[in-house]
């Protein structure tokens, strides 16, 4: 059984039939279409595996990188800016 789509769109609905009218196609086919070409061009939002795997490569190399590139002595510790109650001094 084919399903059925209602678009309540007296704008849709005009623009359907007048395309379907001047390509000599149905309006199923003329709306068909342009859902394939909209869904097409849109960017999709899900990521493979295999992309969040490469994405995991790249980060973890130049996480490397930037520690290969740290100057002798540089730390993340700024206990030299806090007093003992974790206030600036």
């Amino acid at each position: 059984m084919e399903r059925q789509l209602n678009i309540r769109s007296d704008e849709a609905y005009e623009r359907a039939h007048r395309l379907a009218k001047r390509r000599g196609q149905s309006v199923t086919t003329v709306v068909a279409d342009a859902l394939r070409q909209a869904e097409e061009q849109s960017p999709n939002p899900e990521v493979t595996t295999k992309e969040a795997a490469e994405t995991m490569r790249i980060l973890r190399e130049l996480a490397r990188e930037g520690g290969r590139r740290k100057k002798p002595g540089a730390t993340s510790d700024h206990n030299d800016f806090y007093d003992k109650f974790g206030l600036p001094k």
